[in-house]
């Protein structure tokens, strides 16, 4: 099984959602991929209103992969670990530190996440 990480997303943390949903929607022309409350994903882009993973509300990047143990024990050796592997409502997630000092997130998406797919 390839557990290479894939390119997953880029969240913004915004503090009016329906405001930021009407700009990215109407605005732009993204299109809803997942939404919940307090999350809305597009293509490679998401917004959210609720805690960030890290200590600041900074732009957070996500790269997916098929096991986030495996690749936590792997890149645990590779690099600093800034948030150990923790499970979420919407699946595993850790965060290593990227070259630049900024926290690097990989996730392995929950079959059963609290967001839904827009139809």
């Amino acid at each position: 099984m390839n557990n290479l990480p894939e390119f997953g997303f880029v969240l913004e943390y915004v503090t009016d959602m329906d405001a930021a949903r009407r700009f990215y929607v109407d605005v732009i022309g993204l299109e809803e991929q997942r939404n919940s409350p307090v999350f809305i994903q597009f293509k490679h882009f998401a917004i959210a209103s609720d805690e960030a993973m890290g200590s600041s509300r900074g732009t957070e990047v996500y790269w997916s992969v098929n096991d986030a143990a495996a690749a936590f024990d792997e890149l645990s050796q590779k690099a600093e670990v800034l948030m150990p592997l923790k499970q979420m409502p919407f699946g595993k997630v850790f965060a290593i530190k990227d070259p630049a000092g900024l926290p690097l997130y990989l996730i392995e998406f929950a079959q059963n996440r609290p967001s839904q797919a827009v139809k």
